[in-house]
């Protein structure tokens, strides 16, 4: 009987690793851009790996015209160059390269050479960052392993950003996995020193960093974890920052005439320029207000797409009270306090059109870190299934379609997701050309992910009940929910027509725009209807 057991792998093990499966089918299957839209924040990336690989340079000028122009660049001396920190163009460079060997030149964005290479770089290195913390949970809380790794993969916005080209999931999950590396340093110094332990966690940490700027937030209490649990470690992470910071100082050599001059300091873009001359590169002091809409605002809120992060807040409460890895749980809620504090004083906080607070991303796997502390009842363990539940649904409608929302559209599940979808525009996918039927397979698939959400509390009864329960509370709320301003309807008759190909006379956007009375309401109907 033991040998069987040591032969089988566990429910808890089996049901991560089915989650994991269901993680990779979909960020394989949606494909990511739409033919006909130039996303900025994903282009202007990919356009520095195509003009440094096709070309040789870092200015993308003759990639503009090739994958298109946006307004997500810097110029520098009447040349252009992305915006964005190259971290994430930097390690596609390499990868892109070899695929060239077996893909034609792209000819837009959506060739297949980058989706392809999206799936190599950023879902990849995602996987993996699920893949170890799915391990930690297991080990540090057992049977509710994959009740959390549902959460923070499939109840969060990290599974869209990972099946994208932006560097907000690839950064959360460099991140995480330099923390990794400092824990399994902890237990390598009991048997055997691994001095690279610490070099790779200050490369990882640092690479995130290069990645994204405001993950220096956390790279700097990595530091601190690493030095504080052994010095040596410290200067080991230090050691592992430096290549990271060496290839930015020469990039912005290279591009913009000095080590210390970043990309935002030449944005094209004047609204862009203006912004990065607020405070500190747009940041100023903290906001109660910004803190509020994070959590509750009707378009972004993140209490409102993912309720279960409600219990981060007795989760490290609990977690400290245990006396376990207290180390672990400092650092965890110290980035999470920190991080969300500083971010609440960007202006740009939103993020413009895009979906959920993508900013808060690098925070992602440290908050749900403390989450496993606060599941010791089954009642809490079965509302925390049933807020997941939720949470996951939400994130399947909300990224079944158009997903770069503009701010001022509350409800965008309701209001933009469940609009397009009923039209029948979908996200491009492998099936595309079967319209609303192509999401069926990712329906499966999610459905799948609920039913191993259920197979995992305690009482699946309870957990259905709760579900039930929260569905129809989501459902009143829906309903009760004020219908969309006259803008942002005519915001999403505009896209429709636009760029789904489903309404190329745009009689959406004649029907909304007839609607409206007042002058300032015709007005932006005009300026909709100029809108490409």
């Amino acid at each position: 009987m033991r040998q069987g057991r040591a032969l089988s792998p566990d429910p808890g093990r089996r049901s991560l690793l089915l989650l994991l499966v269901c993680f990779g089918v979909l960020s394989i299957y949606f494909t990511g851009f739409f033919p006909a839209y130039t996303s900025p924040n994903e282009v202007s990336r990919l356009e520095t790996v195509y003009a440094a690989v096709e070309l040789g340079t870092f200015q993308i000028d003759d990639a503009l015209p090739v994958l298109g122009d946006h307004e997500d660049k810097s110029s520098f001396q009447s040349h252009f160059y992305s915006n964005k920190a190259p971290g994430l163009a930097l390690a596609a460079i390499p990868v892109y390269r070899g695929l060239r060997v077996f893909f034609p030149p792209p000819r837009s964005a959506s060739a297949a050479v980058f989706v392809v290479l999206r799936i190599l770089v950023v879902s990849l290195v995602c996987m993996v960052a699920l893949a170890r913390f799915g391990r930690w949970a297991l080990s540090a809380h057992g049977s509710s392993a994959p009740l959390l790794v549902a959460a923070v993969a499939f109840g969060t916005p990290f599974l869209y950003y990972s099946r994208s080209f932006f560097s907000h999931a690839w950064a959360a999950s460099l991140l995480f996995l330099s923390w990794d590396l400092v824990r399994r340093g902890d237990a390598a110094a009991r048997k055997a020193p691994r001095p690279w332990l610490g070099f790779g966690a200050g490369f990882l940490a640092f690479w995130a960093v290069i990645s994204e700027y405001s993950a220096a937030i956390v790279a700097g209490f990595l530091f601190l974890r690493a030095f504080s649990s052994l010095p040596r470690r410290g200067v080991g992470f230090v050691a592992g920052a430096l290549p990271p910071l060496l290839l930015l100082a020469a990039y912005n050599a290279v591009c913009f005439g000095s080590p210390w001059s970043l990309s935002s300091a030449h944005e094209a873009h004047p609204e862009f320029a203006a912004l990065a001359r607020q405070g500190m590169f747009g940041f100023g002091p903290p906001s109660l207000a910004v803190m509020s809409k994070f959590l509750l605002d009707p378009a972004r809120g993140l209490l409102l797409r993912s309720p279960f992060w409600i219990w981060a807040i007795p989760g490290f409460v609990l977690w400290w009270k245990s006396r376990r890895e207290r180390l672990d749980c400092l650092l965890s809620v110290s980035v999470v306090f920190a991080g969300f504090l500083i971010l609440s004083g960007y202006s740009n906080w939103y993020g413009g059109w895009c979906l959920g607070n993508r900013y808060l991303l690098p925070l992602l796997f440290f908050g749900g870190l403390s989450l496993g502390s606060a599941l010791r009842s089954s009642l809490s363990r079965d509302l925390f299934a049933a807020a997941t539940i939720y949470s996951v649904l939400s994130h399947f409608l909300l990224t079944a379609t158009w997903s770069y929302l503009p701010l001022d559209l509350p409800w965008p599940a309701l209001n933009a997701s469940l609009w397009f979808l009923q039209r029948g525009w979908v996200a491009p996918n492998l099936l595309g050309g079967f319209g609303t039927a192509s999401l069926l397979p990712p329906a499966l698939v999610t459905a799948v992910v609920v039913g191993l959400l259920l197979a995992s509390c305690r009482s699946v009864v309870r957990a259905a009940a709760a579900t039930i329960a929260g569905a129809s509370v989501a459902c009143v709320l829906w309903a009760s929910g004020s219908a969309p301003p006259y803008g942002p309807r005519l915001w999403r008759a505009a896209i429709l027509g636009a760029y789904s190909g489903l309404d190329p006379t745009r009689r959406e956007l004649d029907r909304v725009g007839l609607a409206g009375l007042s002058s300032e309401q015709r007005k932006e109907a005009i300026e909709a209807w100029r809108f490409r």
